[in-house]
């Protein structure tokens, strides 16, 4: 695991920015992004996207959505996928997308 630290855009506030830390998960020469890409916009608190790269592939998995609408948690969204309909990020989702990096 390494920290990786982003500017990520306040959408509220022009030219609004903060410095937060993504997560990489690794193994050989596999990973697991996860990406913090805003804050604060189109009805939500903050989202993350979700990478598998190998070598020069790098392929989305998804993205994890912060406070949708009425729901306090976390929603994750498959590729192409609206953060209204998503489910909610629990463990299984969490292991499901970092399968990938296992042989």
């Amino acid at each position: 695991m390494e920290p990786l630290t982003v500017s990520v855009p306040d959408l509220l506030v022009e030219g609004g920015a903060f410095e937060i830390s993504g997560i990489v998960l690794r193994y050989g020469s596999r990973a697991v992004r996860f990406m913090p890409i805003f804050l604060y916009g189109q009805g939500v608190a903050g989202c993350v996207e979700v990478t598998f790269c190998s070598g020069d592939k790098v392929i989305s998995q998804g993205r994890l959505f912060m406070r949708v609408g009425s729901v306090n948690g976390w929603i994750f969204t498959p590729p192409a996928t609206s953060s209204r309909s998503g489910q909610l990020f629990d463990e299984g989702i969490f292991y499901g997308l970092i399968l990938a990096l296992l042989p």
